[in-house]
This record gives C-alpha cells, structure tokens and sequence, in this order.
C-alpha cells in the first residue's frame, strides 16, 4: 500500500539540516556558544543562494530583513538569539514555500514544467538565463513531488 501523500525528501533533507543548524554551535563567531538571528539568517540565505559571492558581502541585517520580506516572522534583532519560536516560525515558512520565495525558478521556467522526470527538468531548468543548481533543482523536485498523486483506487492514508 503507498499513502496518498509524500513529503518530497529534498524538503525532508533541507528541514533536518537547518534543524541541526539551528541548534550548531559556532563558538568563532558567538561567544555565548549559541546561534543569533543573523547567523541564523546568513545561514538560511547561503543555503538558498548557489553562489557563494552573491552572499559574500551580505550583512546579517540584510539577511535578516531578506527574511523577512519572503515572509519568515523573526523576533528581535539580528544580535539577539535565536528562539524556539524563531525556528518554528522558521519550519512552517519552509513549507508555504520559504526557500522559493528567496531563491526562485528562473525567468522561464514554466519550459521545463511537467517534464517526465527531475532530471530532464534540471538540465532543462539550468539551460536558462540566470539559473543555480539550487533553485532548479527545488523547483524541480516540486514540480515532480506535486505530480505524485495516488490513483483513485490506492486507499488514503
């Protein structure tokens, strides 16, 4: 028996690796051993982002507020520390859709759209002007988990 719905791995993968982030300690850059808001939020951007340079020269502040406009409610200030609340707040923008708010498809991408399988969509996906490897491949991955629908006859989990 397969269940009516699948949670796409990639998403899965992205969850449990920001999780850990969240709670890493980076004594470098806090003393306090404890992750900040801006960390945090540099952290969620460099993930989103393909290219490092683009996220080279970002301050925390900018991150922050790059967060916040793709609709992430972060309480306090880039030198506060994160809170549970941050990160649940956190969990819950990544799945309305968080990351491809801050790294989208690129122009075009309607193109790869319904393409049999992820792979094609990638390299269909980074023949376009302005593509990262990154965002093909989200926006790849959900294209291909929202066309697994169960057929009518498979019982609902």
């Amino acid at each position: 028996m397969q269940c009516a719905w699948r949670f796409p791995t990639a998403l899965l993968t992205l969850l449990l690796l920001l999780g850990s982030m969240a709670s890493a300690k980076d004594p470098a850059s806090n003393p306090s051993g404890k992750t900040t808001v801006g960390e945090f939020a540099l952290k969620v951007i460099s993930l989103a982002e393909d290219d490092p340079a683009r996220t080279a020269a970002l301050t925390a502040e900018q991150a922050v507020d790059r967060l916040r406009r793709a609709g992430l409610s972060l309480q306090g200030s880039p030198g506060d520390l994160l809170t549970e609340a941050d990160k649940s707040s956190f969990f819950l923008a990544v799945a309305q859709g968080l990351m491809e708010k801050i790294a989208p498809p690129p122009t075009g991408f309607d193109a790869c759209l319904g393409l049999p399988t992820v792979p094609e969509c990638h390299a269909c996906c980074l023949g376009l002007e302005g593509s990262s490897h990154g965002a093909c491949g989200r926006a790849c991955g959900q294209d291909h988990a929202n066309r697994q629908k169960a057929s009518p006859s498979e019982p609902n989990h």
